[in-house]
């Protein structure tokens, strides 16, 4: 075969690959844009209308082709919100859109306006973002986006109203899950920091900051295991309070400044029941003072500080004495108070209805059986009010992420 004939089969192939493509694309874009009218400029240029189906939101797609009438080089989307979409295709395989405002056509000083609200640079798959930025109707940057490497992570930065101060940074992988978030305050200084090792937004491990920079509470959160965690001192060193919590159970422990234990919890939603011991220094030694007994019917979720108090049992060392106190029905009144005596017999101060007025003290057997009664003449008591409150020495970081955009690649 000689050299023209070789050429005039080449020119031949390409013109049925042309060809091919041609009509596979004029099929796909049957399906779902019909064609309107066709344009071709002096320069060889083709500039086809298309109305889109009615399920885009589109009202009018225009899109630029080379003399090839093949390849795309640009277009425009008018959107039914308003919305006007300005693409560039590249020979890079990436596609570069600007979305504008609707036209802002208010009359007096005001100048006939239509700012950008997002530009975005896509790889051809359509989905995988190289770049993009979304504005707010006053022309400030709400966020902006970029790829960290090809085929690798995905940066998201997040401003504050005036569009220049990072407000958080997000980090997506190359399969597009989120992996990690930081989270400012105005003024710089880190509030947060969250990482996903499993890419899923709900099951992540996040640190707390406080505006002096210090670490104020870590904790890790799951849709089934629940969440445990811990909060430290004002200098970000020392662990004062340690916690889990899930839907079964909850055990909780607090300690000072000085690492001594102050309170735990324990609690079981099988069981109903949530255990609250606090403690005291007594020469030198953290000594259990009082132990709180709560109905318990949930751990977490919204209901889970709603329980109800039933008894709190506590040591008089002033008397060397164990005593209970028992609560009305409600949980919120002192009905009556027993302390056991050494020879095994208890004397039980029944209280009036406001909760602190006795009205008769029994001295009751070993058996259960009343030995004497005698009035109160008046007499009041009273306890430490975190004996009867659902009280914790250092708060829980029951933190709550109320501001935060969609935890996704991207959004509109």
């Amino acid at each position: 075969m000689n050299k023209p004939t070789h050429t005039v089969l080449f020119l031949a192939i390409m013109f049925v690959l042309n060809l091919a493509m041609f009509l596979i694309q004029s099929h796909l874009m049957a399906n779902r844009d019909r064609e309107i009218s066709r344009v071709t400029f002096g320069d060889k240029t083709q500039e086809v209308a298309y109305i889109p189906e009615p399920a885009t939101q589109q009202r009018l797609k225009l899109i630029r082709f080379a003399k090839d009438g093949i390849t795309q080089l640009s277009g425009t989307i008018y959107w039914n919100s308003g919305l006007i979409e300005d693409l560039t295709f590249t020979k890079n395989i990436v596609v570069s859109s600007v979305e504008y405002y609707p036209l802002d056509d208010k009359v007096g000083d005001a100048h006939m306006i239509r700012g950008a609200k997002r530009a975005v640079s896509k790889f051809a798959d359509g989905v995988t973002y190289t770049y993009h930025a979304v504005y707010r109707p006053d022309g400030t940057l709400e966020r902006v986006g970029k790829l960290l490497q090809a085929g690798g992570s995905y940066q998201s930065l997040f401003y504050f109203e005036d569009g220049k101060t990072v407000s958080r940074e997000r980090i997506f992988d190359g399969q597009k899950h989120f992996r990690q978030e930081k989270i400012y305050r105005p003024d710089g200084s880190l509030v947060a920091s969250i990482y996903s090792k499993a890419g899923d937004f709900n099951k992540t491990e996040t640190a707390l900051y406080r505006d002096d920079g210090t670490l104020y509470a870590d904790f890790t959160r799951d849709p089934i295991d629940g969440e445990k965690g811990h909060v430290y001192t004002a200098d970000g060193k020392s662990m004062i309070l340690e916690y889990v919590r899930d839907y079964y159970s909850l055990q909780e422990i607090f300690l000072d400044t000085q690492g001594n234990l102050m309170q735990n919890r324990d609690g079981s939603r099988m069981g109903g029941l949530l255990t609250v011991r606090g403690y005291k220094s007594v020469n030198g030694k953290m000594l259990m003072q009082y132990r709180q007994r709560w109905t318990l019917s949930q751990t977490i979720g919204p209901e889970a500080n709603k329980h109800r108090l039933l008894r709190v049992e506590y040591f008089d060392f002033a008397a060397s004495q164990t005593c209970e106190i028992q609560m009305d029905v409600a949980g919120t009144t002192i009905t009556s108070v027993t302390c056991q005596q050494k020879n095994g017999s208890a004397t039980v101060q029944r209280l009036s209805s406001d909760g602190t007025t006795v009205q008769t003290i029994d001295r009751v057997s070993k058996s259960g059986k009343t030995i004497s009664t005698v009035h109160g003449n008046g007499k009041t008591i009273s306890f430490p009010d975190e004996w009867l409150k659902d009280y914790r020495p250092t708060p829980l970081p029951e933190w709550k992420d109320t501001d935060a955009p969609p935890p996704v690649y991207d959004f509109h």
